[in-house]
């Protein structure tokens, strides 16, 4: 075999274990990038349960909790938005983009008087519903405002559905971000498809951050403009 062909041999061979060699030098390193990513994910889904459990913890331990959970003439009603299809949930406002950590993390605990027709909402505020630094945001606050008018009208209504007609929101105190809230409404006026509801969002301290009024129409179809 001439010298040449026998060197062009070894090169070729040389060259093809190299390629073996980065070949798998790069499946490694796929397999401990995927395998760090995994461990990244998994370390931040037990932080976000663990944060979860901690603010469930913390909500069941305050005493208006424990004050409205003895009272007679209040019923503990469970927030769910489990009767939205999961598909529609991820699009929906308050059940989907809302939700997580820093946001709205938890539901909200509900406690519905019927014969009072009264409602009280404790919720928690997370730290990425800002606007100025650390202060929630006022389209958040007025968010809040609408959700707690309409679980309070809604089962008064004709066919238990409705739609935001006005709301009128007044701030009155900036509310600090990453805290317990406490939203209390009633029914004023049942008036045929309307329902007319007032209320306040406070501090556990019972500072007003802000208050204000809705109405509240029974709607059979709405016409969504396109």
């Amino acid at each position: 075999m001439p010298e040449t062909f026998r060197n062009w041999i070894k090169k070729d061979r040389a060259t093809a274990n190299i390629s073996n060699i980065v070949a798998s030098v790069s499946a490694l390193l796929i397999v401990a990038t995927g395998l760090a990513k995994y461990a990244s994910q998994r370390k931040k889904e037990k932080s976000y349960k663990s944060y979860i459990n901690s603010l469930e913890s913390q909500v069941d331990k305050l005493s208006i909790v424990s004050l409205l959970r003895s009272d007679p003439m209040f019923e503990e009603v469970k927030s769910s938005y489990d009767h939205i299809e999961p598909e529609r949930r991820s699009h929906h406002f308050t059940a989907g983009t809302l939700q997580g950590k820093g946001k709205l993390a938890i539901r909200p605990i509900l406690f519905f008087s019927k014969e009072k027709m009264e409602l009280v909402v404790i919720s928690h505020v997370g730290s990425d519903m800002c606007g100025h630094s650390g202060i929630v945001h006022g389209g958040m606050i007025s968010t809040l405002m609408d959700e707690l008018f309409a679980r309070t009208a809604i089962p008064f209504l004709p066919d238990r559905n409705g739609a935001t007609a006005y709301l009128h929101v007044n701030f009155r105190k900036p509310l600090g971000a990453n805290q317990f809230i406490v939203g209390k409404s009633k029914v004023t006026k049942l008036e045929g498809r309307k329902g007319f509801v007032e209320g306040t969002l406070e501090t556990l301290g019972g500072q007003t951050v802000a208050d204000g009024n809705a109405l509240f129409i029974s709607i059979k179809k709405l016409d969504v403009q396109k």
